[in-house]
């Protein structure tokens, strides 16, 4: 065997592994982008999720306050949102809702009330000029 095709042998091999090395980069890179897009989805999903829920118990305050007098209404909140844990408090002007799995935090602001909104089944009521919950 000549040197020339020991070279020649020789450079197909380099050029082999520097092909190899590029593509493994390539998909590592590709692969990075991949999970950011998804774990960007997850957290919009989620943050949605809560947002949507809060947006609900405020318009139910919200109709509660805009009503007669005598207004009573039943309504239930899930133990989950899409599959998503969360924690709902409220204070006499607002209500917060936190994402368990992500820490999403929302605050939606509503008219005095009284009482306490909990997951699972709720009464808001209209009496005295006042709302109460549960």
């Amino acid at each position: 065997m000549s040197i020339l095709q020991k070279n020649r042998r020789s450079q197909v091999s380099n050029e082999f592994i520097i092909l190899l090395g590029f593509s493994f980069l390539s998909l590592v890179i590709f692969l990075s982008i991949i999970s950011d897009e998804i774990a960007s989805i997850s957290y919009q999903k989620e943050y949605r999720s809560i947002r949507d829920l809060g947006f609900s118990v405020q318009h139910e305050v919200m109709i509660a306050a805009d009503v007669k007098e005598g207004y009573e209404r039943h309504f239930t909140l899930p133990e989950k949102v899409n599959g998503f844990g969360y924690s709902i408090s409220n204070t006499n002007r607002q209500i917060v809702l936190l994402s368990e799995n992500k820490g999403i935090e929302q605050v939606f602001l509503i008219p005095y009330a009284e009482g306490n909104i909990v997951k699972g089944a709720n009464c808001i009521r209209k009496t005295g000029g006042v709302i109460h919950i549960n």
